[in-house]
């Protein structure tokens, strides 16, 4: 298991890559909303497979950056 953050358009987003089946992996990603000292946080899982850490991890910073873009409200949670 592996996470990493990233800071996209006021939110960051931490990802963390989870070995699944054999040899695959798939990804649970957050949203963290930070306004006057309180943080919102929102949980995202996806259903899909990855050949490595790597790609998941890079999978679920995507996604979380699409949900953002398309206007991510943190109080109506999302299905990744």
């Amino acid at each position: 298991m592996i996470r990493i953050r990233k800071t996209h358009n006021k939110h960051v987003i931490e990802a963390t890559s989870i070995q699944s089946v054999g040899t695959r992996f798939t990804v649970h990603f957050d949203i963290e909303t930070h306004k006057g000292g309180h943080i919102n946080v929102t949980h995202f899982e996806s259903d899909q497979l990855f050949k490595s850490d790597t790609e998941a991890l890079e999978a679920g910073l995507r996604m979380g950056q699409q949900k953002i873009d398309a206007g991510y409200d943190p109080s109506t949670p999302n299905v990744a």
